[in-house]
Protein backbone atom coordinates (compact mmCIF):
# COMPACT_ATOMS: atom_id res chain seq x y z
CA UNK A 1 0.00 0.00 0.00
CA UNK A 2 1.54 3.03 -0.79
CA UNK A 3 -0.59 6.06 0.62
CA UNK A 4 0.73 9.41 0.22
CA UNK A 5 0.65 11.92 3.27
CA UNK A 6 0.05 15.55 3.20
CA UNK A 7 3.69 17.64 1.92
CA UNK A 8 4.28 20.92 2.82
CA UNK A 9 3.38 22.58 -0.61
CA UNK A 10 0.04 20.75 0.02
CA UNK A 11 -0.85 22.79 3.04
CA UNK A 12 -3.36 25.22 3.04
CA UNK A 13 -5.18 27.50 5.37
CA UNK A 14 -8.98 26.74 5.70
CA UNK A 15 -9.42 29.95 4.44
CA UNK A 16 -8.32 29.02 0.97
CA UNK A 17 -9.56 26.96 -1.61
CA UNK A 18 -6.59 24.71 -2.29
CA UNK A 19 -3.25 24.41 -1.74
CA UNK A 20 -2.64 25.85 -5.57
CA UNK A 21 -4.67 29.28 -4.05
CA UNK A 22 -2.73 29.78 -1.60
CA UNK A 23 0.53 29.15 -3.10
CA UNK A 24 -0.48 31.47 -5.79
CA UNK A 25 -1.04 34.20 -2.96
CA UNK A 26 2.50 33.65 -0.93
CA UNK A 27 4.17 34.23 -4.57
CA UNK A 28 2.46 37.59 -4.25
CA UNK A 29 2.92 37.90 -1.14
CA UNK A 30 6.86 37.41 -1.15
CA UNK A 31 6.93 40.63 -3.23
CA UNK A 32 4.52 42.89 -0.95
CA UNK A 33 5.47 41.48 2.62
CA UNK A 34 2.81 40.52 4.32
CA UNK A 35 4.12 41.29 7.43
CA UNK A 36 3.49 38.80 10.52
CA UNK A 37 -0.13 39.19 9.84
CA UNK A 38 0.63 36.93 7.57
CA UNK A 39 -2.40 36.05 4.95
CA UNK A 40 -4.59 37.25 7.41
CA UNK A 41 -3.62 40.90 5.84
CA UNK A 42 -5.09 40.62 2.91
CA UNK A 43 -8.60 39.36 4.18
CA UNK A 44 -11.63 41.50 4.92
CA UNK A 45 -14.32 41.39 7.21
CA UNK A 46 -16.79 39.95 5.27
CA UNK A 47 -14.82 37.29 4.48
CA UNK A 48 -14.06 36.21 7.77
CA UNK A 49 -17.64 35.89 8.58
CA UNK A 50 -18.03 33.81 5.96
CA UNK A 51 -15.09 31.24 6.86
CA UNK A 52 -15.85 31.40 11.01
CA UNK A 53 -19.36 30.31 9.94
CA UNK A 54 -17.94 27.57 7.46
CA UNK A 55 -15.20 26.75 11.07
CA UNK A 56 -12.33 27.40 8.05
CA UNK A 57 -10.92 30.46 9.92
CA UNK A 58 -7.76 29.47 12.06
CA UNK A 59 -7.46 33.47 13.20
CA UNK A 60 -10.46 34.53 14.14
CA UNK A 61 -9.15 37.01 16.19
CA UNK A 62 -7.83 38.70 13.56
CA UNK A 63 -8.99 42.63 13.70
CA UNK A 64 -9.42 45.09 10.73
CA UNK A 65 -8.19 48.76 10.01
CA UNK A 66 -8.72 51.07 7.26
CA UNK A 67 -5.35 53.23 6.57
CA UNK A 68 -5.67 56.83 5.47
CA UNK A 69 -5.71 55.37 1.59
CA UNK A 70 -9.25 53.65 2.34
CA UNK A 71 -6.83 50.13 1.97
CA UNK A 72 -8.10 47.39 5.19
CA UNK A 73 -5.89 45.74 6.77
CA UNK A 74 -6.46 42.23 9.13
CA UNK A 75 -4.26 42.07 11.93
CA UNK A 76 -3.72 39.23 14.23
CA UNK A 77 -3.49 39.78 18.08
CA UNK A 78 0.49 40.10 18.96
CA UNK A 79 0.05 36.66 20.82
CA UNK A 80 -0.72 35.23 17.31
CA UNK A 81 2.16 37.12 15.67
CA UNK A 82 4.91 36.41 17.90
CA UNK A 83 3.89 32.74 17.17
CA UNK A 84 5.03 33.43 13.94
CA UNK A 85 7.89 35.12 14.88
CA UNK A 86 9.31 32.23 16.54
CA UNK A 87 8.75 30.09 14.16
CA UNK A 88 10.50 31.52 11.42
CA UNK A 89 13.77 32.19 13.86
CA UNK A 90 12.88 36.23 14.37
CA UNK A 91 12.40 35.80 18.10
Amino acid sequence: MNASLPTAQAYHPGCFSDASQYQQWRTYAIKTRAGDSDYCTDCTRAYQHQMIKQCRCLHAKTRFFVDCDGYTEGRRPVSERLVNCKKKGRR
